[in-house]
């Protein structure tokens, strides 16, 4: 195996050489776009998975009507690409290139999301300091609208 640094719309990568894509934390900045997912599946082969682990919100900021404050506080219009695990499966799913296994919230998400922030602020040298506008974001939401959304799909 080996680490490719890229543009994720650019991949120096063959068509159909991996067996799976995994994204962790990143498919909010660059998988939105309508066109993204047939770009992306180009180099998976039939039988193969795809599986996202992404920032998400409870509902949809259209319905809403705004992003909560405390959460635009912080991240101000990127929270408009954290999606509700249903937007990604019918984002994917209306492509007919893959067929969703599992679209979900992860269960109490902001609470793994806090500890681990916490553990950033003791351990990093930039410290508590760097990560106390996201623990207040994330202590002020208490699980009310944000998440993860876990998205799994086979080619």
């Amino acid at each position: 195996m080996e680490a490719v640094r890229a543009e994720a719309h650019r991949l120096p990568i063959e068509e159909g050489s991996f067996d799976a894509i995994v994204s962790i934390d990143a498919f909010e900045y660059f998988g939105t776009a309508d066109n993204y997912l047939p770009y992306l599946v180009r180099f998976l082969r039939p039988g193969d998975q795809l599986g996202i682990a992404t920032p998400a919100l409870t509902r949809e900021v259209r319905e809403m009507g705004a992003i909560p404050a405390h959460i635009k506080a912080l991240v101000g219009w990127e929270a408009i690409a954290w999606h509700t695990a249903e937007w990604w499966r019918f984002q994917w799913e209306i492509t007919e290139l893959v067929t969703v296994t599992s679209a979900r919230l992860q269960e109490d998400a902001w609470r793994d999301w806090l500890l681990w922030t916490r553990a950033c602020a003791e351990h990093l040298p930039e410290g508590r300091a760097a990560q106390q506008p996201v623990i207040h974001m994330l202590t002020a939401d208490a699980g009310e609208y944000l998440s993860f959304a876990l998205v799994t799909a086979r080619i």
